[in-house]
């Protein structure tokens, strides 16, 4: 999928701001990254439960097979160990399908199809002690399924490949398999872990940068037409999740409110195309000023507009809704119908949440719009500045038309 460049360079956006830095190590910014785990996971699951079902089908009937029609002590030993197998595996897949799985799948489908290895390798060294060399092809087969379909990241399936082969040696010296023949597998093994993990890393890749372009598509059609910037359903769906974040990284948020002052009198007086190119033009000031990648601006509703920044630094928190005033004012976009300048001016209020606060996302976005209410209250073309720990603001009535899903 390719976005126009239109998306990718005008767009101020996370997604599109990784898109340009890069992600060779497979790895993004912290927020990104678990929100693309937390999809990564669903889009895997169901492909990695109908694997896990074909694989447990498979090593069923082999052992059903060999219980029935080895003779031999060797092979009902066999079919013990592929019983012991057929647990492993019957016990992942059980896993998947419970309530919750997609919170623990990647920890609990690595060590299953680990276990699992661990098993098949020395079911196939003892196979090959007896004159059935030809099992150890088994372990290739293993070292594929973790890589290529259980839907593992490049680092959890290279690293199950690893000690896998690591394995191979390890419990071949101590049965004490033949050194040509041990290393032989063992060079084989290794060459299919290496092809097997350059196919994950370069699936994942693609993964990678799908989920950030698909994201960038979405983003375009979550976008205010007129001002460019995020629309408020965006704003209530990205605000959720980052109050989240910040609550369990421990990082403040700040939240800040921009309203134009007078813009009824401005749009009454000038018309209703200069008000539109007034909105315009504070929205691209707005839009200058939050320079960080995660610094998230949208409109919020009329002349309103409200920004959330995720772990800023103290200083940047506090110098930000300043600038953000001071540049408006620079605009010199006259306004006779001003009581406040005679040129458009805002009013900004800021809720500045720590990270051990006891509000909840209502509550301080609530506070964020009472500090607005006071920025208009002491003359407007002012910034007023709140922290969720104010015992003055009462949760519960808000200025600004929010509601918090439940």
């Amino acid at each position: 999928m390719q976005l126009p460049s239109l998306d990718r360079d005008s767009l101020r956006s996370p997604y599109a701001e990784q898109l340009r830095q890069g992600f060779a190590s497979l790895k993004f910014t912290s927020l990104l990254e678990k929100e693309f785990r937390d999809v990564y996971v669903v889009q895997s699951l169901p492909r990695a439960r109908l694997s896990g079902l074909v694989a447990l089908i498979l090593v069923v009937a082999v052992a059903a097979i060999d219980a029935l029609f080895g003779g031999s002590a060797s092979a009902r030993l066999d079919a013990l160990w592929l019983g012991g197998l057929a647990a492993v595996l019957g016990a992942v897949v059980a896993a998947m399908y419970l309530p919750g799985a997609r919170r623990w799948y990647t920890p609990a489908a690595a060590t299953g199809v680990t276990v699992a290895g661990l098993l098949v390798t020395y079911l196939c060294h003892v196979s090959a002690l007896a004159g059935n060399s030809y099992l150890l092809a088994g372990q290739e087969l293993v070292i594929l399924y973790a890589c290529l379909f259980l839907g593992l990241l490049f680092y959890v399936a290279s690293a199950v490949g690893c000690l896998l082969v690591a394995w191979h040696l390890a419990i071949g010296l101590l049965l004490g398999l033949p050194p040509d023949e041990l290393l032989y597998m063992a060079a084989i093994l290794g060459a299919t872990a290496v092809i097997a993990s350059i196919s994950a890393y370069k699936l994942e890749h693609a993964l990678r940068e799908n989920f950030l372009e698909t994201r960038l598509l979405n983003e375009a059609a979550e976008r205010d037409g007129m001002t460019n910037l995020y629309n408020r359903r965006m704003f209530d769906d990205y605000a959720r999740r980052v109050w989240r974040q910040s609550r369990r990284e421990g990082k403040a948020l700040e939240i800040i409110f921009v309203d134009i002052d007078y813009f009824k009198i401005y749009n009454d007086f000038y018309g209703h195309q200069a008000g539109d190119d007034c909105l315009k033009r504070v929205a691209e000031t707005i839009a200058r000023c939050a320079k960080r990648p995660f610094d998230f601006c949208a409109r919020y509703g009329g002349e309103e507009f409200v920004l959330v920044l995720f772990g800023a630094p103290e200083d940047y928190g506090r110098s930000l809704p300043e600038q953000i005033r001071r540049d408006v004012l620079a605009l010199a976009i006259p306004h006779e119908g001003s009581s406040a300048a005679h040129v458009v001016t805002v009013s900004v209020g800021v809720a500045l949440a720590a990270s051990r606060s006891t509000r909840s996302l209502a509550g301080a976005i609530q506070i964020a719009d009472e500090a607005l209410y006071r920025a208009k209250q002491q003359g407007r073309n002012r910034v007023v500045f709140k922290t969720t720990d104010d015992p003055d603001v009462e949760t519960g009535n808000f200025r600004t038309a929010y509601i918090e899903p439940a």
